[in-house]
């Protein structure tokens, strides 16, 4: 199991012909399916002129604990090229600092960072920080990928079995 955040600045590398990819600087997730889909290597340009460049996780063959390893160069793509990202990238969602409220509105602390299962890109779950005092005596709780969180444009709503986890 692997963060999202441990994947930001990762090299990534091409296997066959060693050449170096690009970093790391974003992710594209799915919330409804639960997975990260790509890797963001460069954001559009600010007049908008250059596409995102990026690599599709169905190109990644291991992530290993320095780098990330495609096939070749080859296995990064304009933005525009591939739909499914595309049109996640438009949802413009950002996990990270997320209010996560049990049921009846109460909050149980932010999302902190998300778990994946580092072969498939899904989330096995999500840890989240109850401030910096707390994570620093207790550390981050880890709550489960859905059924574990509902997660909406503003918040993340934790069902009774995850509430009761956060609140140990």
């Amino acid at each position: 199991m692997i963060t999202g955040k441990s994947l930001i600045g990762k090299p990534i590398i091409g296997q066959e012909d060693g050449a170096h990819v690009g970093n790391v600087h974003d992710l594209i997730f799915d919330h409804d399916t639960d997975e990260v889909v790509s890797f963001v290597l460069y954001n559009k340009d600010l007049f908008g002129l250059i596409d995102a460049v990026i690599v599709p996780w169905r190109n990644v063959l291991n992530i290993g604990e320095a780098v990330i390893l495609v096939p070749s160069a080859g296995a990064k793509m304009k933005l525009k090229d591939d739909p499914r990202s595309r049109d996640l990238s438009k949802r413009e969602t950002a996990l990270s600092g997320t209010q996560v409220l049990s049921t009846d509105g109460q909050k149980l602390g932010t999302l902190a960072d998300m778990c994946l299962d580092e072969k498939t890109g899904k989330v096995v779950g999500y840890q989240v920080s109850e401030g910096f005092i707390s994570d620093t005596l207790h550390g981050k709780k880890f709550v489960p990928a859905p059924p574990g969180l509902a997660i909406g444009d503003n918040a993340a709503i934790a069902p009774p079995q995850a509430e009761a986890e956060l609140k140990k």
